[in-house]
């Protein structure tokens, strides 16, 4: 009954007598904003709970989408790992207590109150540090099973056409200055950085890499280009931009694929999935090799999704 509900995936490591422990669990929640608090609730069974109250501390890491292996490795289903901490990479904290360094976030921890709960305890914790260490999308557990979330569909899609005015852009390999992007912002221009060949699964991190930078810069959007040399998989489209998404903000994330790749339609659709609504688009009969207007717009029609405004008479 209680495996409907769905929760998040966390580590709590703590530190005993013969080192580092920690387990996996989804009974954690916030408790308070002022004095930050937090709650994780242990079996009275199991060691991490001896541990944890004999240490009076302990710490969470939150688990990504991509973390589901260390999930399972630290819940004891990997029968063939005997150190659960062995090969993985760890910050120890300010109390001293080990967190996933590549989390989605970790909390620092000193054990404020312990209550009993049937065959568990209740543990309160005071959290007295906190990071992010990277911004991906959340690993859930539901029903025995490891999860992502599933993203709806956005409400409508909006486009430029390729060479349409009223932008300053430029690629994220020759970005200008920030006085410059100021003085663009302030004129009333849409500042656009493009992050060029960004589908290319060798160059990942860079590109990641390369979003952080634009938004920091205050690019007011920002957009991710297929390379017609290295034609973007829909797996590649979402594992980029199921992070783009979240790096660029505040940011508006936008996509320019390319119409010479058969799966052009394929990744339109992945990218509205991963949270893109906004994508560079050529006109019909364009000599350019942008992904054509008309059908991107088919694409949305059949997928009830709305079109920009004043381009509902464009016909299939």
């Amino acid at each position: 009954m209680l495996g409907q509900w769905p929760s998040g995936v966390c580590l709590v490591t703590t530190v005993g007598p013969h080192g580092m422990h920690g387990m996996t669990a989804s009974s954690f929640s916030s408790v308070s904003l002022d004095p930050p608090m937090v709650s994780v609730c242990l079996g009275n069974h199991l060691p991490s709970r001896a541990l944890l109250g004999e240490a009076g501390r302990f710490a969470i890491s939150f688990l990504g989408r991509d973390q589901a292996h260390i999930g399972r490795r630290f819940a004891g289903q990997d029968r063939n790992v005997t150190d659960r901490f062995a090969g993985l990479d760890w910050t120890i904290t300010p109390n001293g207590c080990p967190v996933l360094s590549e989390a989605v976030a970790w909390l620092d921890c000193t054990v404020a109150h312990a209550y009993p709960g049937g065959d568990h305890t209740i543990f309160v914790g005071a959290v007295t540090g906190a990071a992010l260490p990277r911004v991906t999308a959340p690993l859930l557990f539901h029903s025995r099973n490891w999860r992502q979330l599933a993203d709806p569909l956005p409400q409508e899609v909006t486009t430029r056409l390729h060479g349409e005015g009223g932008c300053f852009e430029f690629s994220a390999d020759s970005p200008p200055s920030a006085e410059v992007v100021r003085a663009a912002k302030q004129s009333g221009v849409t500042v656009v950085g493009y992050v060029p060949d960004a589908f290319d699964p060798d160059r990942e991190d860079e590109v990641l890499a390369c979003v952080d930078a634009l938004a920091a810069l205050g690019c007011d959007e920002i957009g991710c280009a297929e390379s017609a040399q290295t034609p973007a998989s829909p797996l590649q489209v979402r594992r980029v931009l199921q992070d783009a998404t979240a790096r660029a903000r505040p940011a508006v994330l936008r996509v320019r694929l390319s119409g010479d790749n058969r799966l052009a339609l394929v990744n339109a659709l992945v990218a509205m999935k991963s949270g893109v609504s906004c994508f560079d688009v050529v006109a019909a009969g364009s000599s350019s090799s942008g992904l054509p207007l008309d059908d991107l717009l088919h694409l949305s029609r059949q997928l009830e999704v709305a079109g920009p405004p004043g381009l509902a008479q464009i016909r299939e």
